[in-house]
């Protein structure tokens, strides 16, 4: 064939072949395809038996999930089978699978049975010196739970001073009913988000403070403390944290709490709730309307004695490292160092008061094994 552009010129142009005579690499054909371990299909992927989307399907199986969330569940699944590990929210949905294995749906099959009472009330006259009203309410308290066999419709609120012993009152109402227990500071929150959660369309989200310590706990009918509900944040444009407690706190509405994260109900009737204040007037009208109220009054000189004696003292002495012998206060200096050093209706500054003298005294003893060290080293020089 001529070539173009020039009519006088038949010369055609040269063709070269090249022929390979060496065997074919892969006689039997060409190998099956193997997938990268990044992809699906892969090495790695979610075929294996032991792969990612096999384990978290078995634990949501294993979860005892209801009818709502099991059906999300299973579309989300549907839906990380077919993306890529590669995908940007391919980590965020692994996240939300496993928080909703994580979580305890259904209260334990084997639940701890609750504490007698007789060895609730020896239990508390053992931590807890004083305050009888307020033991007796919350054995009245014990006993109705112990009749009805769940908690639901009491919400209780320890109202009282600084240092008097509300958290500890609500770790012995947890330990008499042989649940798990969690303190949850709700103090200064200033968003919404904290309580109800963040929706997944953030990065990092995750659920509210409310499912995090029921996830902690491991167990749909654990005791939750709220403390400090009279500080919580207002007048901030991230929604009102004292509004979403409402719901939380509602006996009528937490059986079916909907976090932001989950977008499914989650059943809160078992969980019971004590809240803890220092101030009426700093917790809203409609949440105070929801949690029955115990007054917690301050301690006498007297009770402060006693406290210090039983409780304060030896738990200082051990701490820093003293024998019992080598600190010991009559009730004279005692009531010495609570009328002249501490002006408070709780017993943490008594403590601090309690912790300067262990100090010194731990000082004056190091300092005197020193010396005497010393003088046994020059002797035997």
């Amino acid at each position: 064939r001529p070539k173009r552009g020039s009519a006088g010129n038949s010369s055609e142009a040269p063709v070269h072949f090249r022929i390979y005579t060496s065997k074919p690499p892969f006689p039997g054909g060409l190998p099956p395809p193997i997938g990268l371990p990044f992809m699906p299909g892969g090495p790695s992927g979610g075929d294996d038996e032991d792969g990612e989307v096999p384990t978290l399907e078995r634990r949501l199986r294993a979860a005892g999930l209801p009818a709502e969330a099991e059906e999300v569940v299973t579309r989300e699944l549907r839906r990380l089978r077919r993306m890529s590990p590669m995908h940007s929210e391919y980590s965020t949905l692994v996240d939300y699978l496993e928080w909703m294995a994580e979580l305890p749906w259904a209260p334990p099959e084997s639940p701890q049975p609750p504490v007698p009472l007789s060895q609730a009330r020896a239990q508390l006259e053992e931590d807890h010196y004083a305050m009888d009203k307020v033991k007796q309410r919350i054995l009245e308290f014990l006993a109705v739970c112990h009749l009805r066999g769940d908690t639901k419709g009491s919400i209780l609120c320890m109202l009282g001073p600084p240092g008097i012993g509300k958290t500890s009152l609500g770790k012995s109402v947890a330990a008499a009913l042989g649940r798990p227990f969690h303190r949850v500071s709700v103090g200064g929150i200033h968003s919404e988000a904290e309580v109800r959660g963040h929706r997944r369309t953030y990065v990092g989200a995750l659920p509210g403070l409310i499912l995090q310590a029921v996830k902690k706990c491991g167990a749909a009918n654990c005791v939750i403390m709220l403390d400090e509900v009279d500080k919580l944040g207002r007048n901030s444009y991230n929604g009102d944290p004292s509004s979403a407690l409402l719901e939380v706190l509602d006996p009528e509405q937490n059986g079916a709490f909907r976090d932001h994260f989950l977008a499914v109900p989650f059943n809160l009737s078992q969980v019971l709730f004590i809240a803890t204040a220092n101030e009426m007037e700093g917790i809203p009208r409609p949440l105070r309307d929801r949690m029955e109220v115990i007054e917690l009054t301050g301690y006498t000189v007297d009770d402060k004695v006693a406290i210090a004696a039983r409780h304060l003292l030896p738990k200082q002495v051990a701490l820093h490292g003293l024998s019992p012998g080598q600190l010991s206060l009559g009730e004279e200096e005692l009531d010495h160092l609570i009328s002249g050093y501490t002006r408070e209706a709780g017993v943490r500054e008594l403590e601090r008061k309690l912790g300067a003298l262990c100090r010194a005294i731990a000082a004056n003893v190091s300092e005197a094994g020193e010396a005497a060290s010393e003088a046994a080293a020059a002797a035997a020089a």
